[in-house]
């Protein structure tokens, strides 16, 4: 998918005399109109797709690693980070692991807010939080991803904790694409104002590229620890501020806003839509076919003799 260009997307309009600009309120009023017609929310290539299957998730883990802002990220992660930074070696532990137990993991930045701060790493679907930066981290962020805890570190144990909440990663690595940049914030705002997040138990985090810019705002949610195995880590895409609450919740999951879920297929997500699309009509056609049959019933009663 292109990326859409930071620069020379504005139409001009010519010359503007001083006596005749508008206040400073009202030009940035302007501009906020015209950046959410082309790259925010009301931008043509909404819902313009079905989203069921978009999803790239065959992956059975999600690392998150806590690095720098959001709007400073390099358009390419990890590559744009300096040689020998913490998520430089993050990743080659990462990649050590992996060639041993060939196991498919997805890895993805988070800006840090609250009780996350930078080089925590946060895994799902173990929802548990290592800090990288701590002696024992890259030891203890190796021994959780073995599927193991290796007593030969004494240190691990006490370099992992547990995370009780749910968790919302809404995309908005600006760098990577405009789109992302502009619908992110905007949603993790609506996520904490509307006060949805709290009610359901969740942080939310700002977080790089997920795939998909065309969907942006793209949203993955974790519901928390104790959510039934297969039924999380679910992404939705072409999410507004007013469908905020429906995401936090579960409830547009499968929906018209749900792209998949984690180590679920293309195919495995078409058709997991299609089922909820079934039940979501069957009791209006078990109305129907009941009401037929009373109906016919009666039709066949009258022409008796």
């Amino acid at each position: 998918l292109g990326v859409v260009p930071a620069s020379g997307s504005r139409p001009s309009f010519g010359p503007l005399r001083l006596a005749d600009a508008p206040p400073a309120a009202a030009l940035v009023a302007m501009v906020r109109l015209e950046d959410d017609a082309t790259l925010g929310f009301s931008r043509p290539e909404m819902c313009s797709e079905p989203l069921a299957g978009t999803a790239k998730a065959p992956f059975s883990r999600h690392i998150c690693m806590a690095w720098g802002k959001a709007e400073e990220w390099p358009a390419e992660v990890p590559e744009g980070f300096p040689a020998g930074s913490l998520p430089t070696k993050v990743e080659a532990t990462i990649k050590e692991v992996g060639k041993v137990s060939g196991e498919k993991v997805k890895v993805t930045y988070i800006e840090a807010t609250g009780s996350i701060r930078d080089g925590d790493v946060l895994i799902f679907p173990d929802y548990v939080k290592i800090s990288a930066k701590a002696d024992g981290g890259l030891a203890a962020l190796k021994s959780v991803l073995s599927k193991r805890r290796d007593p030969s570190v004494a240190r691990c144990l006490e370099d992992v904790e547990d995370l009780d909440s749910g968790f919302l990663l809404v995309c908005s690595h600006t760098k990577r694409d405009e789109r992302c940049g502009h619908c992110g914030p905007r949603l993790v705002e609506a996520f904490l104002t509307k006060g949805v997040a709290n009610a359901a138990n969740m942080q939310v985090l700002k977080c790089s590229h997920v795939g998909g810019h065309i969907y942006a705002g793209n949203v993955i949610a974790y519901s928390g620890r104790g959510t039934k195995e297969g039924d999380d880590g679910h992404w939705y895409g072409y999410v507004t501020p007013a469908e905020a609450a429906l995401v936090a919740s579960g409830s547009a999951a499968r929906g018209r806003l749900w792209r998949g879920r984690m180590g679920l297929s293309e195919a495995g997500a078409k058709s997991e839509a299609r089922m909820k699309r079934f039940w979501d009509v069957a009791p209006i056609l078990v109305v129907v076919t009941a009401a037929a049959v009373v109906v016919a019933a009666i039709v066949v009663q009258k022409r008796k003799p």
